[in-house]
């Protein structure tokens, strides 16, 4: 079964074995949507030769990342230009899964409503389901039988987000989807119940300790290991904030996630210099 990435204690050992199983391919993606976490408008892309640098210095093999910037760029992930490479610019209006500083742009005050999505008759090949389900997972949407995917209404542009991707799953626009008000207090706790609430607050309160940490450990370390420590740690950060259902404040602890966001900014800060140093 697939781990719950919203309910996953980040360690150092973990973020080391998930980079030992990633391929290339994978970490080539990251290398470059990593940038965007230092917020600098001006680095959009980065030369091979700046790419094969940093590999270098992350043990990744000179013939790995050549291949993966040809296959990549033939499949159209990646745009190269003047010898620089970038990611593809999307034209779909909603991307997943989502940019985990978008995210806390787009949490809105919560009025106990519930947005509910559901397929009416139809029926789906299994894969078809699978795809379903994963896009879901990404838009913090639980599965109710008989009813339908169901999430807390506290996000702006949430049905026309999920219309779009399951709709882009599925092929058809025959999507019901409403926003449910004035739900009883036993409906309420009942749906509330669909998400592990407390393990996640544990997750928030663990990982929130571990940021802190591994900030103050960045004191301790030189260039190099800044740069392997950080691509392993980063990468698992930024994937378990993408993965958070942003939740209602008054559904979790709300404040410990905040902090986790607001930490993780700190941390991209502090080891900014050493991958700019190493992107010259």
């Amino acid at each position: 079964m697939k781990q719950d990435i919203s309910v996953m204690l980040i360690t150092y050992e973990m973020a080391q074995q998930k980079l030992k199983e990633d391929s290339a391919d994978k970490k080539i993606l990251e290398l470059l949507s990593a940038t965007k976490g230092f917020q600098i408008d001006s680095l959009t892309s980065l030369s091979a030769k700046q790419l094969l640098g940093v590999a270098d210095r992350l043990e990744i093999t000179e013939a790995s990342v050549r291949m993966s910037l040809s296959r990549q760029t033939k499949q159209g992930k990646l745009i190269r230009e003047n010898a620089s490479y970038s990611l593809t610019s999307s034209k779909q209006p909603f991307i997943l899964p989502r940019f985990w500083l978008d995210l806390t742009q787009r949490c809105g005050p919560w009025k106990n409503d519930w947005f509910l999505v559901n397929l009416g008759h139809q029926k789906f090949k299994p894969t078809i389901m699978r795809r379903l389900q994963r896009k879901a997972d990404l838009l913090g949407l639980k599965f109710i039988p008989s009813l339908g995917w169901i999430r807390p209404n506290n996000l702006t542009d949430l049905n026309s987000e999920v219309t779009f991707h399951f709709g882009l799953v599925t092929g058809t626009e025959h999507l019901l989807t409403t926003t449910m008000h004035g739900l009883s207090a036993n409906w309420q706790t009942e749906f509330a119940q669909l998400w592990k609430t407390d393990e996640m607050n544990l997750c928030y309160q663990h990982n929130l300790a571990f940021i802190k940490q591994e900030q103050k450990l960045l004191d301790e370390l030189d260039s190099q290991d800044i740069l392997v420590r950080s691509f392993a740690v980063g990468r698992l950060i930024v994937e378990y904030l993408a993965n958070d259902p942003w939740l209602p404040d008054n559904m979790i602890d709300y404040h410990s996630r905040n902090q986790i966001v607001e930490e993780a900014m700190k941390y991209y800060q502090k080891i900014m210099p050493d991958w700019l140093s190493a992107l010259n």
